[in-house]
């Protein structure tokens, strides 16, 4: 099962991949998938659903990591019947097109403020693809704290670019 792949950080050693799949009520495992760190996960979503539905598993809810996102197993997910979260990564078009449709319209506004997790949140119903055949619902977040440090680097950054 371990094999070169694409970590997310990558320190030159082999790794695996794995699914597991827990029930909601005894928080009990009900079955666990793993695949060769190779394989890409959007390749091998499809074939851990069909697994589920062997199973004979109805009610599934998804929580997924971004390297599982292709709008094919999206339709798959959505012809199973099943509900899911993914995490999204931020440079994608719809998505880089999303945050800039809502830029300053809740990042520092307190109705919009999560306190718990310190950071600000708005939910906005869109369709994730012209084809689409339902809207869907995209959670934007920011965190001030990390707005922040990422501007002191950046003037950082910029001071010692002056100074050289």
């Amino acid at each position: 099962m371990v094999a070169y792949g694409h970590p997310k950080v990558d320190m030159g050693l082999p790794i695996f991949n794995y699914a597991v799949a827990y029930d909601m009520n005894n928080r009990e495992p009900l079955f666990y998938e793993k695949y060769p760190g190779s394989l890409n996960d959007v390749s091998q979503l499809q074939f851990m659903l069909d697994k589920a539905i062997g199973y004979g598993y109805k009610k599934i809810g998804l929580i997924l990591d971004c390297g599982y996102f292709s709008r094919e197993n999206i339709q798959y997910m959505d012809k199973c019947g099943y509900s899911f979260v993914i995490m999204v990564k931020e440079m994608a078009s719809f998505v880089n097109e999303l945050v800039l449709e809502n830029k300053g319209k809740f990042e520092s506004k307190r109705v919009h403020n999560i306190y718990d997790y310190g950071v600000y949140g708005i939910t906005i119903k869109k369709k994730l693809y012209v084809t689409d055949e339902k809207e869907r619902y995209f959670h934007l977040y920011h965190s001030i704290s990390k707005e922040s440090a990422e501007r002191t680097s950046i003037e950082s950054r910029i001071n010692q670019m002056t100074v050289f």
